[in-house]
């Protein structure tokens, strides 16, 4: 029997386990498999706890099967173009389907273990709902003991869902464990955000003035579960925690600011202090230092957090990751030549940046998978220069292919002129101008000159920096 048909016999078994409504587990293997519309590549990756476990292909018609050689129960992430994770236990058969251009919002699954995976879409999903919601009705700006309402009105909405999927459904220890995680670090994450997102009051009084009370969910978050550390939501508290704790060090000292080398200096070492368990200790230690690395002109302040995290790391991995970003650094000091890329305009032309500079610029990077943050960004970009006629601007899309790239820039409409294709692997370009975030903006003069090389164009400062860069 050819490899092709095997392959469309196991998919058509796996699509008709999906279909029954009482499906059992198939004791022929753990797979994973499904279709991806518009993709970006012909592959997608799986990891798990960070590591890669390996690197799947598409065939012709964008679908692909895999059977887990070893399989363990958990959280997995695949990855095409962005990130999701996954639940897979061993004998399940998950399928799903998703189109790149809507991600999240078109991401379903079928087969055995869809029903555990499905509910994590949708409080993810709800999650991003009441994020908006909650921005709209300035929910982060009423005082301690209203917020607290308003959000366990939200949280007991979440977890009357998560009650009634519970008993539907017969599922493991392990499963339940995952999603009362997903629910209670999502709200743990927004109660640590607030003290910090709360404006118009003396933010040192404010911080003084909450009861004990308020953090008491503390003594129910486990700083230090490993198996969590796939969950954006257990992410997003962490990192939140260790912001607030840090601040709390220095803040009768200097103000509230996430990127300088003093909050840095002070939230590295309470990670050390607080944290016991190596991976997530290495998640938090190289998460900061990575941030502040991308986004920092202190170059004192960065060999000095730099030679610290080297000390603290047991990651070898990690440490390369680092010492690679550091390096790429040194590349983009203000000053020097912006790296000199082969990129691709609209008219199918491959330029160096240097030959596109003729006027003071502004580079920054989009990607479709991304589609908000594209759209703002290009929006953004038009009102700037028509604001600041002295600049113009480069957006540079990574990670599409090139008909990818060409479809979505003449469906938006976007300034044809001023678009351009990078032709070579992000991993390349990353490597090259220390790009590790699409907010990554850099300013450059006439020449090419480095002005700023850790910009936001989202910033509020960043019009600031534009004048600055035109005084220089």
């Amino acid at each position: 029997m050819s490899s092709k048909l095997i392959l469309a016999t196991c998919i058509s078994l796996l699509v008709l386990i999906g279909c029954s409504k009482e499906t059992q587990k198939t004791e022929s293997g753990t797979y994973i498999g499904g279709q991806i519309i518009n993709p970006t590549s012909n592959f997608l990756l799986l990891k798990k706890d960070d590591k890669l476990i390996d690197s799947i292909k598409l065939d012709q018609n964008n679908s692909f099967l895999y059977k887990f050689s070893n399989p363990k129960q958990g959280l997995y992430q695949v990855f095409h173009n962005e990130g999701q994770v996954i639940y897979v236990e061993p004998n399940d058969s998950l399928l799903f389907r998703v189109n790149t251009f809507e991600f999240d919002e078109t991401l379903t699954f079928s087969g055995y273990g869809a029903v555990n995976n499905n509910l994590i879409i949708d409080l993810y999903l709800q999650n991003e709902e009441e994020n908006d919601l909650m921005l709209q009705q300035e929910i982060y700006q009423q005082d301690p003991e209203t917020f607290t309402r308003s959000i366990a009105k939200m949280k007991e909405n979440r977890e009357a869902i998560v009650s009634r999927f519970l008993q539907k459904y017969t599922v493991s220890a392990y499963f339940e464990k995952i999603i009362h995680a997903i629910v209670d670090y999502d709200f743990y994450a927004r109660q640590e955000v607030y003290p910090m997102s709360h404006f118009g009051v003396d933010r040192i009084e404010f911080l003084e003035s909450f009861p004990k009370s308020f953090y008491s969910y503390r003594d129910n978050a486990d700083f230090n579960d490993a198996s969590l550390l796939d969950l954006y939501s257990y992410q997003r508290f962490l990192i939140n925690y260790f912001n607030q704790a840090a601040f709390k060090d220095y803040y009768k000292e200097e103000p509230y600011n996430p990127l300088s080398f003093t909050h840095n200096l002070h939230k590295l070492r309470t990670i050390d202090s607080k944290i016991s368990n190596d991976s997530v200790e290495s998640f938090l230690l190289t998460r900061t230092i990575k941030d502040y690395l991308a986004n920092s002109n202190d170059k004192k302040g960065g060999q000095t957090l730099y030679d610290m995290y080297m000390d603290r790391i047991a990651s070898k991995k990690d440490k390369r990751l680092i010492q690679k970003l550091y390096e790429a650094n040194k590349k983009i000091e203000t000053g020097k030549h912006i790296p000199n890329e082969r990129i691709i305009n609209s008219d199918s032309v491959t330029l160096s940046i240097e030959e596109i500079i003729k006027k003071p610029t502004f580079v920054f990077f989009w990607s479709s998978a991304r589609k908000s943050h594209a759209l703002r960004a290009q929006e953004l970009a038009k009102t700037l220069i028509q604001k600041y006629p002295e600049y113009t601007y480069i957006a540079i899309n990574v990670n599409d292919d090139f008909g990818k790239w060409q479809r979505t820039i003449n469906r938006y409409q976007f300034d044809l002129s001023k678009q351009y294709f990078f032709e070579d692997s992000f991993d390349e370009l990353s490597h090259d101008l220390a790009l590790n975030s699409l907010l990554k903006t850099f300013i450059l003069d006439r020449n090419g000159i480095i002005i700023n090389a850790h910009a936001n164009i989202f910033s509020s400062n960043f019009e600031n920096e534009l004048l600055q860069g035109l005084n220089k």
